[in-house]
C-alpha cells in the first residue's frame, strides 16, 4: 500500500512540475525600460554622442521652443539632427531632422517628410512624438502630421545648431531606449521558480533512490597511468595550443553579461540574447568571474577535456568491465581523444561543453543499464536536457537516453512504469529554468528572429557545405581538423562492414555508438551556420568509437580473404592522403613561428584558390621533398604492415588496423613538435606559449607605445573595443558594456592584422546590427603608433584613439521598470526598415550567387567581402 502510494506522489510531483516548468516561458517579467534625458541636468543644451543598441529608440520625445529655430535660422546650421548626413547612398536617412530653411521649417524622420511649413513669428514650441504605432508632429497643441506605421528615428547623436546659445532653454529630448532583454523575474515568477526547482530535485531524488539498481557493482575501474598523461597533456597543450578564431567573441559575451545581465551577441546583432544555447557561456563567464589573465582564460577548455576524459573512460568501463583483454583499450581511448581534441582545442567556444555533457550522459546511461538501476535516466536526462542548451549539436546528448528507453520500459511495469517515466521525463524540465528564468517565451522568438534575419543562416539541405569546407585549403579545415572528423567515416564505414558479423561485446557497444553518431550528423544538418568548428559537438562518441574500432580491428575477425582486408588498408590509406593534403593554416597567434606556414601574408579564413597550387604545397607538411601526403609513403606504410603480418594469416588486420593506428599517432606526434617549435622559433619576441605562461595580459603586455608603455599600462582603467578575432590576446583590456540599449563609446580601438579584416568588420556594419556600427557615423580614428613585440613577419594589429564629433555622455539616465507577460513585446527589430537591408544579406553578400536578379549591388559592395 505504501508502494503505491509513493507511486502515485511521485506521478503527480512529475505533472505539477511540468506544468509549473510549461508555465515559465508565459510567467511576467520586470523589464528594465532606460529613459535619456537631453540636456543633461543642470546643463545647457550641447551636442553630444547617444550610441543607442539597437538603433532606433522605443520612443521618442523631443521638444523644441521657436526662439532656438528662430536663432538657428540666424546663425545658420540645424536645429536638431540625430544623425549625421548619410554617407552614401545605401545608408538611407533613417534619423531625425529638423532644420528652418530661408523661414521654412522642415521636420523628416525615418526617411519620411512629416512637415514643411513657415516658421510663425509668434512665440511657439514643436513637438515630435515617436513610438510604436508611428511618428507625430505637434505645434503648441496642434498636431500638424501623424504617420502612422513609421519607426523611431535612428539616434547616435544629439546635435543642433543652438547648442550654448540662451534661446536653447527648453529645448529637451527624452528617449526611452531598448532594453527589451534586460528583464529581472516578478516576486509571482520568483516563487514559481523556486517551487518548480523543489519540485524537480525532489522527482529526480525520489526516481534515484525508488528505483534503485538490481545488479551490484563489478570491478572498479583500475587507473592507469594514461590517466594521469592525458590531463598532463591538456595542461601542456594549454599553453602550447593554437587560438580559435572565435575565441574572442565568446570571451566578450562572458565579460558583457554581468554588465546586461543576460549573454547576448556582443559584436552583433544588436547584442540579442544567444538564446536558446546558454549553458556554455554561464560556465564560461563564470570561469572569468574569478580572473581574466592568458593562462586563467584557457584553462578553461582544459578542465573541461580533462573532465570529458574520465567520463569517457567511465563509459567504456560501464560498457566493457575491467576484462585483461582491454587492457590496451585505455591507450587507445588516449590516442582517438588527443586526435579529436588537439587540433580543436584550447577554444572558448561551447563545443567543449557540449562535448562534455554528452560523454557525461553517455556513461551514465550506461552505467545505468548495467548496473540495471533505472532511476539513475532521471538525472540523465537532466544532464541531457542542458548540454541541449549548450549548442546545437547538444542534441546528440538525447540519443544515448533515446537507446535506453526499451530497457527502461522492460525494467518496470504497471504504474511503477508510469510514474517512472513521469519522472524521468519531468527531470529534463530544466531546460526551462536555465532559457526562461529571468526572460520570457517573446524574447527567445524575437531572438531567433535577429539571429535568422541578421547572420549567415542556412537550410539543413546545404549540410553538405560544412564537410565540403574540409576539403577546402582554409585555417578551418587545415590537416589537423581535418583528422578526426575524416577517421570518423571510415570508423562508421567499418562498423557498417561489422555489423552483420556482431559476435563479441565490442561490436555491440560500436553499433550503439554508431548509433548515437547518426543522430549527432542529423543535429548538426540543424545548425543555421556551417563551420567546422561545430564537429567538435559530436567528439565524445567519436572518440569512443575510433578507439574501438582501431582496438577491435575494422575489419571482423573471421576474415581470412586478402582482397576486403586489403581494400581496407587503402581505404585508410586514401583517408591519410587526404588529411595530409590539408594545409598548416592556422588562426592567429596560432600561426605566428609555424613551419610550413605564411604568417602575416595569408588570412586564415580565406580559402585558397585551386589556382594558387603552389602556394599550398607549401603550406602542406612535408620532410624534405617528400610530401605527408604522397602515395607512395602510404603504399609503403601499407606493404609493411602485409609484410609483418603475412605469416600470421590475419588479413583482416592487414593494413587497415596498423595504418589507422599509425595515422592518429602521426597527427597527435605532429602537432606536438610543430606547437613546440613554434614558442622556440619566435624567442626572444612574445609567443602565445609565453604569454600564457607568464600569466598576465597577453599580447597587450609586449607592445609598447612610442613613450615605452606597454599597451596594459596605456589601457588600464579606460575603455577599449578589442576585434573580436584576436580577443583572446587581450584579455585583461576593459570591455565597453553594452546594456541599457546603448554602448559604451570606447576611447581606443584594439585591432587585428590587416589580413583578418572581417574581425573589426562585423561589430562596425550596421546592416548585420553591428554593436559598435555608430562609430563610422560619429567618430574618426587615429592610428596611434606602437613598436610591434616581434618582427614584420608577425603582424600584431594596431591601436587607434577614438575622436568622436561630440563629447559622449552629455546627457541624464534614469531606469523604470514595466510589466511584460510571457507573449508581449515590442514590435520586431528584425524587419527590412530597421537598417534598410533584407533578410539574407549577408550570405548573399558573402556569395554573390545568391543574390537576387532585381537588387542594387552597390548596397552589398558595402559589406566589403566581395
Amino acid at each position: 500500500m505504501q508502494q503505491r502510494f509513493t507511486a502515485w506522489i511521485l506521478l503527480v510531483s512529475a505533472l505539477v512540475t511540468a506544468a509549473m516548468a510549461l508555465s515559465l516561458p508565459l510567467a511576467p517579467v520586470t523589464v528594465d525600460q532606460p529613459i535619456v534625458t537631453w540636456p543633461k541636468q543642470g546643463e545647457r543644451v550641447s551636442n553630444t554622442v547617444v550610441p543607442l543598441l539597437p538603433y532606433r529608440p522605443l520612443e521618442l520625445t523631443a521638444e523644441v521652443p521657436c526662439a532656438a529655430i528662430s536663432a538657428v535660422n540666424s546663425a545658420g546650421g540645424e536645429v536638431l539632427r540625430t544623425l549625421p548626413a548619410a554617407r552614401d547612398a545605401a545608408q538611407q536617412d533613417h534619423g531625425l531632422t529638423m532644420r528652418v530653411v530661408n523661414g521654412m521649417v522642415q521636420v523628416r524622420a525615418s526617411g519620411k517628410s512629416l512637415v514643411e511649413e513657415r516658421l510663425p513669428r509668434t512665440d511657439c514650441s514643436y513637438r515630435v512624438v515617436a513610438n510604436g504605432t508611428g511618428i507625430e508632429v505637434w505645434r503648441d497643441g496642434m498636431r500638424l502630421a501623424r504617420h502612422a506605421g513609421v519607426l523611431p528615428p535612428q539616434v547616435a547623436m544629439l546635435e543642433t545648431g543652438a547648442a550654448g546659445m540662451a534661446e536653447s532653454e527648453g529645448m529637451r529630448v527624452v528617449l526611452h531606449t531598448d532594453a527589451r532583454f534586460q528583464s529581472t523575474p516578478t516576486t509571482a515568477k520568483f516563487v514559481l521558480l523556486i517551487a518548480h526547482g523543489f519540485l524537480l530535485v525532489g522527482c529526480v531524488t525520489i526516481a534515484v533512490l525508488r528505483y534503485r539498481a538490481k545488479r551490484a557493482s563489478e570491478d572498479r575501474i583500475r587507473w592507469r597511468a594514461v590517466d594521469f598523461l592525458v590531463p598532463a597533456v591538456l595542461l601542456a597543450w594549454t599553453v602550447l595550443g593554437p587560438t580559435n578564431d572565435d575565441d574572442g567573441w565568446y570571451l566578450k559575451h562572458a565579460l558583457n553579461l554581468g554588465e546586461a545581465g543576460y549573454v547576448g551577441n556582443y559584436y552583433h546583432s544588436f547584442n540579442a540574447p544567444e538564446t536558446p544555447f546558454l549553458v556554455a557561456q554561464y560556465l564560461l563567464a563564470g570561469w572569468t568571474s574569478m580572473g581574466t589573465s592568458m593562462l586563467w582564460v584557457r584553462l578553461f577548455p582544459a578542465v573541461l577535456g580533462v573532465g570529458t576524459w574520465f567520463a569517457l573512460r567511465w563509459f567504456l568501463h560501464s560498457a566493457l568491465g575491467e576484462r585483461r583483454a582491454y587492457r590496451a583499450l585505455p591507450w587507445l581511448l588516449a590516442l582517438a581523444f588527443l586526435v579529436w581534441w588537439l587540433p580543436y582545442n584550447p577554444t572558448l567556444r561551447p563545443e567543449p561543453v557540449t562535448c562534455l555533457g554528452v560523454a557525461a550522459t553517455l556513461a551514465l546511461c550506461e552505467y545505468a543499464r548495467r548496473r540495471e538501476w533505472p532511476g539513475l535516466m532521471a538525472p540523465a536526462v537532466l544532464l541531457a536536457s542542458l548540454t541541449t542548451l549548450t549548442m546545437g549539436a547538444g542534441l546528440i546528448a538525447w540519443a544515448p537516453v533515446a537507446l535506453q528507453v526499451p530497457w527502461l520500459w522492460r525494467s518496470v511495469r504497471g504504474r511503477e512504469r508510469l510514474a517512472l517515466f513521469a519522472a524521468v521525463l519531468s527531470s529534463g524540465t530544466v531546460a526551462f529554468t536555465v532559457l526562461f528564468a529571468d526572460g520570457k517565451l517573446a524574447d527567445l522568438l524575437e531572438a531567433t528572429k535577429i539571429h535568422y534575419y541578421y547572420w549567415i543562416t542556412l537550410s539543413w539541405t546545404e549540410e553538405w557545405v560544412r564537410y565540403g569546407t574540409l576539403l577546402v585549403p582554409t585555417g578551418s579545415s587545415n590537416w589537423a581538423k581535418r583528422a578526426p572528423v575524416l577517421l570518423l567515416i571510415v570508423c562508421l564505414v567499418f562498423v557498417a562492414v561489422r555489423a552483420r558479423r556482431r559476435k563479441w561485446r565490442v561490436d555491440a557497444v560500436m553499433l550503439r555508438l554508431a548509433g548515437v553518431l547518426g543522430f549527432g550528423v542529423v543535429a548538426l544538418a540543424i545548425i543555421p551556420t556551417k563551420w567546422t568548428h561545430h564537429f567538435v559537438g559530436i567528439a565524445a562518441p567519436a572518440i569512443a568509437l575510433l578507439a574501438l574500432t582501431t582496438f577491435a580491428g575494422p575489419l571482423p575477425a573471421r576474415v581470412r580473404r586478402a582482397a576486403p582486408a586489403v581494400a581496407g588498408g587503402l581505404f585508410v590509406a586514401f583517408t591519410g592522403m587526404l588529411i595530409f593534403s590539408g594545409p598548416n593554416m592556422w588562426h592567429g597567434f596560432g600561426a605566428w613561428g609555424q613551419p610550413f606556414s605564411l604568417t602575416g601574408h595569408l588570412d586564415p579564413m580565406r580559402a585558397l584558390h585551386p589556382d594558387e597550387k603552389d602556394l599550398v604545397e607549401s603550406l602542406m607538411l612535408a620532410i624534405g621533398p617528400v610530401k605527408a601526403n604522397n602515395a607512395l609513403l602510404w603504399a609503403g606504410a601499407i606493404g609493411l604492415c602485409w609484410f609483418l603480418l603475412r605469416r600470421r594469416r590475419r588479413w583482416a588486420g592487414l593494413g587497415s588496423a596498423r595504418v589507422l593506428l599509425g595515422t592518429q599517432a602521426l597527427v597527435v606526434a605532429l602537432l606536438l613538435v610543430l606547437f613546440v617549435i613554434a614558442p622556440l622559433r619566435q624567442l626572444p619576441g612574445w609567443s602565445l606559449a609565453s604569454g600564457t605562461l607568464r600569466n598576465g595580459c597577453g599580447l597587450a603586455d609586449s607592445v609598447r607605445l612610442r613613450d615605452g608603455r606597454t599597451l596594459t599600462d596605456h589601457l588600464a582603467g579606460r575603455v577599449a573595443y578589442v576585434d573580436w578575432s584576436v580577443g583572446i590576446g587581450y584579455p585583461c583590456v576593459a570591455i565597453p558594456p553594452v546594456k541599457d540599449g546603448m554602448v559604451t563609446p570606447p576611447e581606443y580601438r584594439v585591432l587585428a592584422a590587416e589580413k583578418l579584416t572581417m574581425g573589426g568588420l562585423v561589430s562596425v556594419y550596421e546592416g548585420i546590427g553591428g554593436t559598435h556600427g555608430f562609430l563610422g557615423r560619429v567618430a574618426e580614428m587615429v592610428k596611434v603608433p606602437t613598436d610591434a613585440p616581434n618582427s614584420a613577419d608577425f603582424p600584431w594589429g594596431g591601436l587607434e584613439r577614438v575622436k568622436y564629433r561630440h563629447e559622449p555622455g552629455r546627457y541624464s539616465v534614469t531606469m523604470t521598470h514595466r510589466v511584460e507577460d510571457g507573449l508581449k513585446g515590442p514590435p520586431t527589430i528584425a524587419r527590412l526598415e530597421y537598417v534598410g537591408v533584407p533578410e539574407g544579406f549577408v550570405e548573399q553578400a558573402i556569395d554573390p550567387k545568391r543574390l537576387p536578379k532585381d537588387t542594387d549591388g552597390d548596397r552589398y559592395d558595402t559589406l566589403g567581402l566581395r
